[in-house]
């Protein structure tokens, strides 16, 4: 891995730790040296992506990351060409609903809509999950390029430890990509099953929609929400690309 991308998986690590971290926690987490992990703190430190957090020794997210959600929500040709269709979504399927994007890390949730059952879910706005598990992680990775992919499995190594643990996810890559779209149940959530559909701009991927349900209430309508998403991914592809 370059050095921009281990700057920026640094500053991927900063924004999704709950607490401020000290350079030897991201070290070891991220598999990068110590004086390295230093020396890129210190650019970002310039720039003000990242601060010195209160706790000695520690260091959390900048002032930058104040000045870019409000941009983000308001100039993002995704956010604006997604609402209506992730609105009706919800409306169709009365089950939670969400788009989706990612880095090289984890997929983040950018916009969500709860539905009025309850459901336990890690998706919040904002947060990260992991981009290896679960049908939006796996339908995000699945419409990558290889290169992309073998980043992506060199950042999560050790939870991919034997090459049998990598043949089985780039197995199931290789049918999410034929069939269109992803399903899971209990990878991320015990009980939650999630079906996925990939957004385009052009021939890259930027985001999924998800749907989400308690599976005790969602076997029989999988194919319900299967055809739902994939209809409204392939809506939202088309108003991207309409800009």
């Amino acid at each position: 891995m370059n050095s921009i991308n281990r700057t920026l998986n640094i500053l991927s690590y900063i924004t999704a730790s709950a607490a401020p971290v000290t350079p030897q926690v991201i070290s070891n987490a991220l598999n990068i040296p110590v004086s390295t992990v230093y020396r890129l703190l210190a650019i970002l430190i310039n720039w003000e992506f990242v601060t010195h957090a209160k706790q000695y020794g520690t260091y959390t997210v900048g002032a930058q990351s104040i000045k870019t959600q409000e941009k983000y929500y308001h100039h993002s040709l995704l956010m604006n060409s997604s609402q209506l269709e992730l609105q009706a979504l919800s409306k169709k399927t009365q089950e939670t609903v969400a788009i989706i994007t990612s880095n090289l890390c984890e997929t983040i949730c950018v916009d969500m809509i709860e539905s009025s059952q309850a459901l336990r879910c890690s998706f919040v706005i904002g947060r990260g999950n992991t981009l290896i598990k679960g049908a939006s992680a796996k339908t995000l990775l699945a419409f990558r390029d290889e290169d992309y992919q073998s980043l992506v499995f060199e950042t999560h190594k050790e939870q991919l430890p034997s090459p049998e643990s990598i043949t089985q996810l780039k197995n199931a890559l290789m049918q999410i990509r034929l069939q269109g779209y992803g399903v899971s149940c209990s990878e991320i959530d015990e009980g939650v099953l999630g079906v996925s559909a990939p957004i385009f701009k052009g021939n890259d991927v930027i985001a999924v929609v998800s749907v989400m349900a308690p599976e005790f209430r969602s076997t029989h309508r999988v194919d319900e929400f299967i055809s739902e998403t994939c209809k409204a991914a392939h809506n939202m592809t088309k108003l991207i690309n309409m800009e």
